[in-house]
């Protein structure tokens, strides 16, 4: 069972994402980048290229800007440029995470689907995959589809999602889902684990059956660690009266009282009794880039650790 993170990470401060994208070429950027992975390096067994930028705009606008046909990125330009900057440091493992067809389409066009659009960017997206999974440090690669199980309107057919979410690379195929609704479908696509987010909601590991997961040959990461913060600190201001919004010590107090390394050790038990050997991957719920601080997103990710080592 591999600790890994979702990908999105706080930005350090004084930075924006309008100063990432105007300086997405520069040395100051990639030791920025090489930096955070190193923070989560210290606590993760795969830690993700710090995903500082938009998860929409960091691969629909290459795939728009260097298309052979539309929405079809040529393939040497399907290059993530952070995950080539922690490759220059020679990381022991290193997970990737990639923004998903579905997810891609519907921001770009809603719910309709055309297609013969959307398999142009299911094969822009596996491009991306193919080229991550040259370097042989990498042990995942993520497919991030929030909205399936979601958006209302957005309701792909049995045979699409198949054929959208077709990989054949050595490593493993993850799909991150914030609901576990199309959990039963994606079990008859390629992909290798299917990653739920629990922690919040641990009734979701109720939904997935173990058998069903079994028979079809694939495994599971489990959300075990919240990353909500805002939700965080609302619950330890309720709990004690106070205000700890833009307090960076009452934060930590407050993601050591509402996230205890016992508490999220009580849900690693949870899904090792439920799923066993199907137990993949466990890390945070979600993204850490709405963390007030990066040194607040590595103490809920230490805690994960701290939580696994308990056994």
């Amino acid at each position: 069972m591999r600790v890994d993170d979702i990908g999105s990470f706080p930005l350090p401060k004084g930075i924006t994402r309008d100063w990432v994208e105007q300086n997405l070429g520069t040395k100051e950027y990639e030791e920025m980048v090489q930096r955070a992975f190193l923070m989560k390096a210290k606590f993760l067994d795969a830690p993700n290229y710090p995903q500082f930028r938009d998860m929409i705009r960091m691969f629909i606008e290459p795939i728009k800007a260097f298309q052979e046909e539309p929405y079809l990125i040529s393939r040497n330009k399907a290059v993530i440029p952070e995950l080539e900057y922690v490759e220059r440091i020679k990381a022991e493992s290193v997970r990737v995470c990639i923004t998903g067809p579905f997810e891609l389409y519907y921001r770009e066009f809603g719910g309709v689907i055309y297609e013969d659009v959307l398999l142009n960017i299911a094969e822009s997206v596996k491009r991306f995959v193919e080229n991550a999974s040259k370097y042989e440090n990498v042990v995942c690669i993520s497919i991030d589809e929030p909205s399936l199980g979601i958006a209302p309107d957005l309701q792909p057919d049995d045979e699409l999602l198949q054929k959208a979410l077709e990989y054949s690379i050595p490593q493993d195929v993850q799909i991150h889902l914030h609901e576990p609704l199309y959990y039963e479908k994606i079990l008859e696509t390629s992909i290798d684990v299917i990653g739920i987010e629990c922690a919040r909601k641990p009734e979701n590991m109720d939904f997935i059956d173990p058998e069903s997961v079994a028979s079809a040959e694939k495994k599971l990461r489990i959300g075990v660690a919240r990353s909500d913060i805002d939700g965080i600190i609302a619950e330890f201001n309720a709990m004690y009266g106070v205000n700890a919004w833009g307090n960076e010590k009452l934060i930590s107090l407050a993601i050591q009282e509402v996230e205890p390394v016992e508490r999220i050790a009580e849900r690693i038990r949870m899904a090792k009794e439920r799923f066993g050997e199907l137990l993949a991957y466990v890390g945070p719920d979600c993204g850490l880039f709405s963390f007030p601080s990066q040194e607040l997103a590595v103490q809920l990710l230490e805690n994960v650790r701290r939580a696994v080592d308990k056994g």
